[in-house]
């Protein structure tokens, strides 16, 4: 072996240790020694009943708090006397939070007051959600529609819904459910909340991100469609059917969503509303709204990711049975038909 050779695979050896050492080491370091470990949002983190340094340490890094669960845990280690004993409860971490700020939080008394049962139904919108908020006393509606406007949440799956053209970048990611709130959380902690749901949520259903912002708009669509669970995914494939033919979507709730901004305060669309500019008229314009129109259930988004496989291209409303029940038919002479 000639000696050059050798020369040649140390340095290799070298510059791939100060690479790992860059990319690996240094932001830990950093990490460790930084002002502001958390640089996100305020939010809610809850330490549970029995959990230790090492299992709130990889909760941190689970929920993007801190890049690495290796500085909390050396962190605490290091100085475990000076900070004392993790008490289990609920704690708010703020942005630009060092990690000796988050570890002095989850070592003193969690928070207490009165806690706000708030519901959240499947179908809400933003602006509906706000004013639910507000009506339960957990915010006003102008916080939290200010909240929802901020670009300060760091999530994975926002990186995929970037369409200049939707009225709300959130709108579709805060998860519809049952929450419970001490009454000292601001907005962007109970958005936290919502965001972190949807995201558990929708990698349980659906179990990656690919095509996430179509599926999302879909599951809106789904959402405002449809009342019965055995009709979504039925729905989900007639709306599929359609955009692989390039035929318009023509979906009542969209237009809806476009002409009053998510407040939904109107329920006839009339024939002026059909020819309005908005992109969410997508009785004019071909394919997907800009974005999602409210903020769908679970079974909508599995029915989103896995549509029924059929020939159906229109539906409507079964006024005989009057049970929320469509008729789905492939013509539409047939739809026409099953009208009378």
């Amino acid at each position: 072996m000639k000696k050059g050779f050798g020369k040649k695979v140390f340095a290799a050896i070298c510059v791939a240790l100060i690479l790992f050492a860059c990319i690996k080491i240094i932001p830990l370091f950093t990490e460790y020694f930084s002002d502001s470990a958390y640089d996100g949002s305020e939010r809610v983190f809850t330490v549970e009943k029995g959990s230790n340094y090492k299992s709130i340490g990889q909760k941190l890094e689970d929920e993007n708090i801190l890049k690495s669960k290796y500085t909390f845990m050396i962190k605490y280690r290091m100085n475990s006397s000076e900070y004392g004993e993790f008490k289990y409860g609920d704690y708010v971490l703020k942005g630009d939070m060092s990690l000796d700020d988050i570890i002095k939080t989850l070592t003193s008394n969690p928070m207490s007051g009165n806690v706000i049962t708030v519901t959240i139904p499947e179908g809400f919108s933003v602006d509906l959600i706000a004013q639910r908020m507000e009506n339960s006393g957990i915010c006003t509606y102008d916080e939290f529609i200010d909240a929802a406007k901020k670009d300060i949440y760091n999530y994975e799956f926002l990186k995929f819904s970037q369409n200049p053209d939707s009225i709300y970048k959130l709108e579709g990611f805060l998860f519809p459910d049952t929450y419970e709130f001490y009454d000292v959380i601001t907005a962007e902690g109970v958005i936290n909340a919502m965001l972190s749901k949807f995201e558990s949520v929708y990698l349980e259903t659906v179990g990656s991100y690919d095509n996430f912002y179509k599926i999302m708009t879909i599951a809106s669509l789904i959402e405002r469609e449809a009342e019965l669970s055995s009709e979504r995914p039925v729905i989900s494939g007639v709306i599929y059917n359609r955009l692989g033919i390039d035929m318009l979507l023509q979906i009542d709730a969209s237009v809806i969503y476009g002409k009053t901004y998510g407040k939904y305060d109107m329920e006839v669309v009339l024939n002026k509303d059909l020819e309005d500019d908005s992109k969410y008229n997508i009785y004019k314009n071909k394919g997907l709204p800009p974005g999602p129109i409210c903020n769908p259930g679970k079974e909508s988004i599995y029915a989103a990711a896995n549509p029924v496989s059929h020939d159906y291209l229109y539906y409507h409303t079964d006024e005989n049975k009057n049970d929320g029940s469509h008729i789905f038919t492939k013509t539409f002479d047939e739809h026409l038909e099953t009208m009378n």
